[in-house]
């Protein structure tokens, strides 16, 4: 069975503009395994809002536009479908709004949460949502979403 993955928006701004090494081989780690198809890969439809909004900051608009044509595939879940369950995380944990966003669309999908935002997967955890802080822990990420079969 395909495992699924919720991938928060640090992790793909750091496809495109990470600020060290680390960063870049970890974010290009993960959207080859949705490239691949080794995993599905979700997020809020609030994503691309988020990515691009950061990357413009940092990119011109034509390496913006290399970006929306780079865009790993991942399946973008409408506010609708998990809003209420954001609310209940953001209660229950102190979320900021747009985490609880990425932790709720993990909750709904029954996926594993993969940020580069520490608090963020404290958080998930908290909500009782399965995460990992990529930063630390893409060793153990890697071995439970690539060779375990839980």
């Amino acid at each position: 069975m395909v495992k699924r993955i919720v991938i928060d928006t640090s992790v793909i701004i750091d496809l495109y503009a990470a600020p060290n090494d680390v960063r870049a081989s970890i974010a290009e780690e993960v959207a080859s395994w949705a490239a691949k198809n080794l995993v599905e890969a979700y997020a809020p439809k609030s994503l691309v809002v988020e990515v691009f909004g950061v990357l413009a900051r940092h990119l011109s608009r034509e390496e913006l536009d290399l970006v929306a044509a780079s865009f790993p595939p991942i399946r973008l879940v409408p506010e609708e479908a998990f809003y209420d369950k954001a609310i209940e995380i953001a209660r229950s944990t102190g979320s900021r709004a747009a985490d609880a966003y990425y932790i709720a669309v993990a909750a709904m999908i029954g996926g594993v949460l993969l940020t580069n935002d520490r608090l963020q997967s404290q958080n998930a955890r908290r909500a009782g949502v399965k995460a990992y802080y990529l930063l630390k822990e893409s060793e153990r990420a890697r071995q439970s979403i690539m060779y375990s079969n839980t």
